[in-house]
């Protein structure tokens, strides 16, 4: 079943119908104004053929001439703004309600959709969809009512030889509804090749570093122009259906003319019809063979309109996979109580559980340590507290209450969350520290610059908390992107706060300072880090330690040790590593 191309969008055009409505209005006066010109032509060469022309008369037929194109110039513009202006207007709430949904959806509708093509949807794809809405509603009205228009008059010139210009017609009308399909299906395959081309520009961008580090420029290169290639192809393609279809419909309505030319010039002869009316007549029919050759242009926009519009419903369409729950409770402040009750958990799609049967528990003021092997699922873990992602069975609660029964909004306020990947925004430090609290004073920044130890390498900054960092905080240090994002999620000062291995690029002695402080946080919060490096979580108050998705070690740093199990092995394995490092730079030193 079709589903209704404007379901997404129906109040937006609801709510801009009478500024369609009036701009409808304008193009019909221009389009009388430009009917009654050939008119007045007509009557003076008549007028003039038989001699009969005073001065008086030609002055009237100038000045009536003029008055009509100055009216016509007048509702031009206000037909212009009307729609045009209009369209713009919908094209920018489109694409508000666009990214506004973007935002409202689950992060594994991320994982399988690229940036790029999403991109081209906001940008592309878009600027057809306006295009459909204004000049295809222009050229659509412009010829109903010019065709209409110019039908009446030519009828009341000469029935007899407007029963001439219908009969190319048909075959016209057969030629747009062909070549109407193909343009539809030719220029959604052009846009998917742009989303794929945009995709690739955008990976290769935020990727430069490593092509640079791997010499890969010409590679890329090579990848980029198939990519180019591609798409010049499909356009061509496209452009070949337009090249057929538009001569094809001027070759018909030319047929009009010829017709029109052959048995009008007839009817001149026999004396049925003056040459004044002759002239009229060839002039509608002028005004005429502009709607028939606009029918092309109205398929054409909005064929391309269409298939846009039906690549963004796409996205519209998909629904988020983690939502409130019917009278979900808004608590302004949690106390950071935070439960794991028999967790399972697999990724959407995927048939093997990445958790089973997870039972654990994390108080205000206490700290829990996580650690285990690669791909152990930590990071997974961890993710389920703010509801990134649903568990499939077990419960996992926040001051006793299921967290699907709390308000995302406030779930999410209520914890500081630092993932392994710290994203930087391309605006100052100052800005990206207060990106979640835009009232955070300069003062409360500096404070969390200490907090985070990042009070040196401020001193090296051009501007201080000012300085930019950057697309993604390119010009900073993998320790100093950590210590903002660090410093970020502690301006909200939530009862929650989660490290994912946040501190895996700054030294040891700067990694001693920022726990230290954050220890001294934790009193009114539930501290939870991941980490590999160990140093990092010996001083938590319970460690869990992750193995193909249970846990198979728990307790204090002293207990872990005792069990001589994998934590043990693996902070002896890191003490001596740790002394190694410590003599060769005594050695070089």
């Amino acid at each position: 079943m079709n589903k209704p191309l404007f379901r997404h969008i129906k109040k937006l055009l609801w709510q801009y119908k009478w500024k369609y409505i009036t701009g409808a209005f304008f193009l019909l006066l221009t389009d009388i104004f430009q009917l009654i010109s050939p008119k007045l032509i007509g009557w003076g060469v008549d007028y003039l053929n038989k001699g009969t022309l005073t001065f008086k008369s030609l002055l009237l037929v100038f000045i009536a001439l003029l008055l009509l194109a100055i009216l016509t110039a007048i509702f031009r513009f206000f037909w212009r703004m009307q729609i045009l202006a209009t369209a713009r207007r919908l094209e920018a709430q489109i694409r508000e309600k666009y990214f506004t949904h973007l935002q409202t959806l689950s992060l594994n509708f991320f994982n399988y959709k690229k940036t790029g093509e999403l991109m081209a949807l906001a940008t592309n794809d878009l600027g057809a969809v306006r295009e459909m809405f204004a000049f295809g509603i222009v050229m659509l009205l412009d010829t109903i009512f010019l065709g209409t228009l110019s039908i009446f008059f030519l009828l009341s010139i000469s029935p007899k030889l407007t029963l001439y210009i219908a009969i190319p017609l048909p075959l016209i009308t057969l030629t747009i509804t062909f070549f109407g399909k193909i343009t539809h299906r030719r220029f959604r395959l052009v846009q998917d090749s742009f989303a794929k081309l945009t995709d690739k520009a955008e990976e290769t961008i935020a990727g430069i570093r490593v092509v640079k580090a791997y010499v890969q420029e010409e590679a890329e290169l090579k990848k980029f122009v198939e990519r180019a290639q591609d798409l010049l192809n499909k356009n061509i393609n496209l452009v070949k259906a337009w090249g057929f279809m538009f001569p094809t419909i001027e070759l018909l309505a030319g047929f009009s003319v010829l017709f029109v030319f052959l048995f009008g010039g007839l009817e001149v002869i026999r004396g049925n019809i003056s040459l004044g009316d002759f002239i009229a007549f060839n002039s509608y029919l002028g005004l005429l063979i502009w709607p028939m050759n606009a029918l092309g242009w109205v398929v054409n926009n909005f064929q391309r309109g269409k298939a846009s519009l039906e690549r963004i419903n796409e996205v519209l369409d998909e629904v988020p996979d983690i939502k409130d729950s019917p009278n979900s409770i808004k608590r302004e402040r949690l106390e950071g109580y935070i439960t794991f009750k028999n967790v399972y958990f697999k990724y959407p799609k995927s048939t093997k559980w990445v958790f089973e049967d997870i039972s654990l528990e994390v108080k205000p003021g206490k700290f829990l340590g996580i650690t285990g092997p690669v791909g152990s699922g930590k990071t997974s873990l961890v993710s389920l507290i703010p509801r990134l992602f649903d568990i499939q069975k077990g419960e996992i609660l926040i001051d006793d209450i299921p967290i699907k029964n709390l308000s995302l909004y406030y779930l999410r306020k209520n914890i500081g969350f630092v993932p392994q990947d710290s994203f930087l925004f391309s605006d100052t430090i100052a800005n990206n520290i207060r990106f979640a609290k835009p009232d955070l004073s300069d003062e409360e920044i500096y404070k969390l610059i200490k907090l985070v130890a990042l009070e040196e390498d401020l001193k090296e900054f051009p501007d201080g908390i000012n300085t930019i960092v950057g697309e993604r905080g390119v010009t900073l240090s993998g320790g100093q992107k950590q210590r903002i994002a660090i410093a970020r999620a502690l301006a909200i000062n939530p009862p929650i706060l989660i490290l994912d291995d946040a501190l895996s690029a700054v030294d040891s002695k700067t990694e001693k300072q920022i726990l230290e402080n954050l220890l001294e946080l934790r009193q009114d919060k539930a501290l939870i880090i991941i980490a590999q490096r160990l140093s990092v979580i010996q001083e938590a108050d319970e460690i869990i330690v992750l193995k193909d998705g249970k846990i198979i070690e728990r307790g204090d740093h002293n207990k872990l040790m005792r069990l001589r199990g994998f934590y043990a092995e693996l902070f002896e394995q890191q003490k001596i590593e740790s002394e190694l490092e410590r003599e060769e730079d005594e050695l070089l030193s």
